[in-house]
């Protein structure tokens, strides 16, 4: 079994199916990214954090370099499209994460887009 998904059943086992049933760490980012926004409307505190760990782990110097691009990719540039969940990058991220993810954040939003998002998130 591949290390990403490994990890993954270890940060999201009630993502299973999903996670063995992905046949890329990208294909399976994309899923997170889905459900992630279902979790995060209806409350699904142990997804979401899941999610968090996995996303830390995806960035690590441990995943490689698929990893970090498909959740770079798959993830931290569609996590910025609906402006309701900004409100909550304070509690997701710390300032130096959410400094290292603005890279990815950028690349889907306009610059005065990434300055609203950066002031929502300073404004804790």
């Amino acid at each position: 079994m591949s290390t990403w998904r490994r990890k993954a059943l270890e940060f999201l086992p009630q993502f299973r199916i999903e996670i063995e049933g992905a046949d890329t760490v990208g294909y399976l980012w994309v899923e997170i990214s889905s459900s992630f926004y279902h979790a995060v409307e209806s409350g699904e505190q142990n997804f979401i954090d899941g999610t968090l760990k996995y996303l830390i782990w995806s960035l690590s110097d441990n995943s490689g370099e698929e990893a970090k691009q498909a959740v770079s990719c798959g993830f931290l540039e569609d996590i910025t499209s609906n402006r309701k969940h900004w409100q909550y990058f304070s509690s997701w991220f710390t300032k130096a994460q959410f400094e290292q993810y603005k890279g990815s954040f950028m690349y889907a939003l306009s610059d005065k887009e990434l300055k609203e998002l950066t002031d929502v998130f300073y404004a804790r």
